[in-house]
């Protein structure tokens, strides 16, 4: 009868841990409740480079010169890191934001979560009216990079503002209609949106995990 209590305990247990299994987003990264605050080296780097790029005029990185945009200033960045994302930039075409999304989604790094990791590129749509035919069908028009998260959900990011140079901004998708958790990001002149879409959380694409790129990738 011991035997018996002892087996079907065994048979419980290994049941309950084979079906606690963790939520997948679209890009198989857990979508969990709270951000993940382990930063790898890596990812301490690239907050600080991030620091190191803030109100930069210009963007010239230990000999090589970027273009003062929103793709020059993340590929600034993660190169200042010590990752060199433009390696891979003849193999794809479309402007900037769109070849580092395609080379993150060739290796498998994008994302779709509420809560991102530091380090994390994020692209946005419809920022601006960039075919000029009023529409809100303008894709992959801006990229920024995660510098912090809290439990909140509260995302500070960098990125290149038309009007401001590289800033610090906010985006809360836990909140998305909030006006002082999410940083405007529709660019001024542009028609607006029918659905009143204009903050950073609204025109979120995705994520990419691009501090988790091959070797081959980091600078020697």
């Amino acid at each position: 009868m011991q035997r018996l209590k002892i087996l079907i305990l065994i048979i419980f247990t290994a049941a309950a841990f084979s079906c606690a299994t963790t939520a997948l987003n679209e890009g198989g990264f857990p979508d969990e409740t709270g951000p993940v605050r382990t930063e790898t080296e890596i990812q301490k780097k690239l907050q600080a480079s991030a620091e190191y790029m803030l109100g930069k005029e210009s963007l010239d990185i230990n000999g090589r010169h970027f273009n003062m945009d929103c793709s020059g200033t993340v590929l600034a960045i993660y190169y200042h890191a010590g990752i060199d994302l433009e390696k891979s930039y003849a193999l794809y075409e479309g402007n900037g934001v769109r070849r580092i999304y395609q080379f993150l989604r060739d290796n498998s790094l994008i994302h779709t979560g509420k809560t991102p990791s530091p380090g994390d590129l994020i692209f946005w749509d419809n920022t601006y009216d960039r075919d000029g035919d009023g529409k809100f069908n303008d894709y992959f028009t801006h990229v920024g990079m995660v510098v912090d998260t809290d439990s909140r959900g509260n995302i500070t990011y960098i990125h290149e503002n038309y009007a401001k140079g590289i800033v610090y901004e906010k985006m809360n998708l836990l909140k998305p209609d909030n006006t002082s958790l999410n940083s405007p990001m529709r660019m001024k002149g542009s028609p607006p949106d029918p659905e009143g879409r204009y903050l950073s959380s609204h025109l979120l694409r995705v994520f990419g995990r691009a501090w988790e790129v091959p070797k081959e990738y980091f600078i020697k």
